[in-house]
């Protein structure tokens, strides 16, 4: 993963024109996105560049979700939970290249499974 790669794809994402100014939400999605690769998958795929840069749009945009619920509640308004749809675009960003790079990542689903009466069962 190359940093300098990661902070133009999050300016793309963003619309910002300072990367920079976002370092550490930028270096904490790297660090994310390195502890979700295989044990065998190379760094130095482009695809993981994206996969950083998705991770950290998402993470800034919760960021000013938070933001924008705080101001809101605090002035009194009721604020719906879908209102806010550069957060849920952001989300869906992630997931899509979570799944481009689904060769390289562990899997990030989980399946449950019970046992009753001697007879298992998957939920």
């Amino acid at each position: 993963m190359d940093i300098s790669d990661i902070t133009e794809i999050f300016e793309l994402f963003t619309g910002e024109e300072n990367g920079i100014e976002y370092f550490r939400i930028i270096n904490l999605a790297m660090y994310e996105t390195g502890m979700m690769l295989r044990p065998d998958a190379g760094r130095t795929d482009t695809r993981l560049n994206y996969l950083a840069a998705a991770i950290a749009y998402y993470r800034f945009q919760q960021i000013l979700a938070a933001r924008e619920r705080a101001a809101v509640t605090y002035a009194g308004k009721v604020l719906k939970e879908s209102q806010n749809t550069a957060y849920e675009y952001s989300k869906l960003l992630m997931k899509d290249y979570m799944q481009i790079c689904s060769d390289l990542i562990k899997p990030q689903g989980f399946i449950f499974s019970s046992f009753s009466g001697g007879e298992e069962a998957l939920s």
